[in-house]
């Protein structure tokens, strides 16, 4: 009985075949990929989602630069409009930086700025905030904060615009800030870097100068 029972599983094929199964490679890389596959995935999209954020903020750092170089030179404040306006207002200042604009300087010379806004922003969801100060202090920059009501709307941006106090603006110290709610949301492996609501992240670009020498332009009586 024994001999026979040795026999039997001398001719059956199923040690043979776990010894092979043990031995056998195939498919382990797909294996070990579907493992580790979605972790590394999320990983890169997570690093794409923050390198976004970071583009966009060095994009409106530098428009918010150029911009804040209007008023340095005393462009923005002198220029004459298209429509005889002396002096760029609010919304004069925000289509200039999203489209561009044309007049001309207190010396009756045509100047055109480019747009500054880099297309991949929309200007939409840009805020533009001027302000003056008495000294260089951490107070004058701080970003301003948004109201919303109960369905996320924007109410009140809290902001203004404001480029002198009387007289000519010749040693005036201004601040400029581009705000910008860049969508965002909640990216891979719980990711969330928004701070605003409906997905949204706030961007502040903030610029500060001291004007240099400028003329008013005829018609001024400040500038």
């Amino acid at each position: 009985m024994k001999v026979l029972r040795n026999k039997i599983r001398a001719r059956s094929p199923l040690p043979r075949l776990l010894c092979n199964l043990g031995k056998n490679r195939d498919g382990a890389a797909a294996l070990e990929f579907a493992i580790v596959g979605p972790a590394l995935i999320g990983l890169i999209l997570a690093i794409l989602y923050t390198a976004l954020i970071f583009l966009a903020q060095q994009m409106l750092e530098t428009a918010a630069l150029a911009s804040a170089r209007l008023f340095l030179t005393g462009s923005a404040q002198t220029i004459k409009m298209a429509n005889g306006q002396l002096g760029m207002s609010a919304n004069d200042l925000k289509n200039a930086i999203c489209n561009g604009t044309t007049g001309t300087d207190s010396s009756g010379h045509a100047i055109t700025i480019a747009p500054l806004l880099p297309p991949m922003l929309s200007c939409s969801r840009l805020t533009v905030n001027v302000s003056t100060a008495s000294s260089y202090n951490v107070t004058s920059t701080a970003a301003p904060t948004f109201t919303y009501n109960s369905a996320g709307v924007i109410t009140s941006t809290n902001t203004g615009y404001n480029t002198q106090s009387g007289g000519d603006g010749q040693s005036q110290i201004l601040v400029l800030q581009l705000i910008y709610l860049w969508p965002t949301g909640t990216g891979p492996l719980g990711l969330n870097l928004t701070n605003q609501p409906n997905g949204n992240r706030m961007l502040v670009a903030t610029s500060v100068s001291t004007t240099e020498a400028y003329s008013c332009n005829s018609g001024q009586t400040s500038c």
